[in-house]
């Protein structure tokens, strides 16, 4: 039988884009991926080490970053 983990935790953020404050789930390794319902952009972070953290934010489909 496999074991499940349940290492993910609650995270909530300003998004990048239009600063409207959501909340994603870390994983266990770092990763977020965060979907705002105010402006449909996709914001995926990782926790690459204590003092640094990677950031990518996608636009939905045919429009443009607000940044």
């Amino acid at each position: 039988m496999s074991q499940i983990n349940f290492n993910e935790k609650a995270v909530r953020v300003h998004g990048l884009n239009c600063h409207n404050e959501v909340v994603g789930i870390q994983d266990e390794t770092g990763k977020t991926k965060i979907h705002c319902p105010k402006c449909g952009a996709i914001t995926i972070s990782k926790v690459m080490g204590r003092r640094h953290i990677r950031v990518d934010i996608f636009a939905p489909q045919g429009q443009e970053i607000i940044v």
